[in-house]
């Protein structure tokens, strides 16, 4: 199992008022089998094939833009691209020191004219390329944030290790000048996980422990979801600790969730959190799924002996669930182990 980093922030939140907050519950005796529900007009496996395609390393993140797959690998540090068919067209972004290489790559954005940006966390520096790999631009920025995303003419930089900076999401507008917010809680973010994901003109962030999701939009950050994970939820006494060795010890031998990806479109919003126990090295997947109209969430698991980076949730549109599978769980298909395999889930 991929170890958890476990990072201690401050974060910068300006709640707007009147906002309404879904608090939602899960326990035991609810859910169903996710694959085998009735949620799904149609669950299409597509395997990402091709001649020249990479033996993929550790991919972080995916995006579906105009019927392209758009591959985050952060181990061959690469975005790779994939047509509608997972056929591999192309590989952009190098790793180096040269003008147009990176560090790192810790996030991707998919331009709307199809560029793709690179965020290299080591740079604080944001790296664009032609859809053939072509460097087009580098836009540097005054720290070294973890994870970069922006929206509607704001940028949005989580600030971790290195950065010279407390743990804090920090805000800046399109000139890169300070948003004033206030700091009015803890909380803890794995950085590997890609926390930002696009919502219309706003972002939404999933920070791994606690129990919200926040709407980041015009600069501000307002409490959007509450989870209640009932007798998994993580002890107040874990946000106290001011060492995160000394918080990962007193959180290790409990069983607990966390969230770790959340998708949002105009008719539903989904997330998935994993309860574990990293003691006893277990962990599963669930997933609470909400049709806004009814304002209905409905809590839904895999297998019994599913296992964190198996099956996992990467992306959501308006139309379809995609999640990314261990081509060793997938029983009925035919795949090399090497390529990945995409479900292409399509919501009713």
């Amino acid at each position: 199992m991929k170890k958890i980093t476990i990072i201690l922030c401050l974060f910068v939140l300006s709640c707007t008022k009147n906002k309404e907050v879904i608090v939602v519950q899960y326990n035991d005796s609810s859910g169903a089998e996710l694959l085998s529900s009735s949620i799904f007009e149609t669950i299409e496996i597509l395997t990402l094939h091709g001649e020249d395609a990479p033996h993929f390393g550790s991919w972080s993140k995916i995006s579906v833009k105009n019927d392209i797959y758009y591959v985050e690998d952060v181990q061959l540090y690469k975005v790779h691209l994939f047509d509608a068919t997972g056929k591999y067209l192309n590989s952009v972004g190098e790793r180096g020191i040269e003008p147009g290489e990176y560090l790192y790559i810790d996030d991707m954005i998919i331009e709307e004219n199809g560029d793709i940006s690179v965020y290299s966390s080591p740079q604080g520096t944001l790296f664009t390329y032609s859809p053939e790999g072509r460097f087009l631009k580098s836009t540097k920025y005054a720290h070294n944030s973890m994870n970069f995303s922006r929206a509607n003419g704001f940028n949005y930089h989580y600030y971790g290790p290195g950065s010279g900076l407390p743990y804090q999401l920090y805000i800046t507008n399109s000139q890169n000048q300070p948003i004033d917010s206030s700091i009015t809680s803890y909380m803890v973010v794995n950085t590997d996980l890609a926390p930002f994901s696009s919502y219309g003109n706003a972002l939404n962030l999933c920070p791994y422990y606690g129990g919200e999701i926040y709407q980041l939009i015009d600069g501000k950050a307002q409490i959007a979801y509450t989870f209640d994970f009932g007798k998994y939820t993580i002890p107040d006494d874990y946000f106290h600790f001011g060492d995160m060795y000394e918080a990962f010890d007193f959180l290790m031998p409990k069983t607990f969730a966390a969230k770790n990806r959340f998708f949002e479109n105009q008719k539903y919003a989904v997330i998935q959190a994993g309860v574990a126990n990293m003691e006893s090295l277990w962990a599963r997947y669930v997933y609470g799924l909400l049709e806004k109209a009814t304002s209905t969430w409905s809590w839904f698991y895999m297998d019994e002996d599913d296992f964190m980076n198996d099956f996992c949730l990467k992306y959501m549109d308006d139309s379809y669930l995609y999640f990314a599978a261990d081509p060793e769980m997938v029983m009925d298909a035919d795949v090399d182990q090497d390529i990945m395999v995409i479900f292409k889930c399509k919501l009713k």
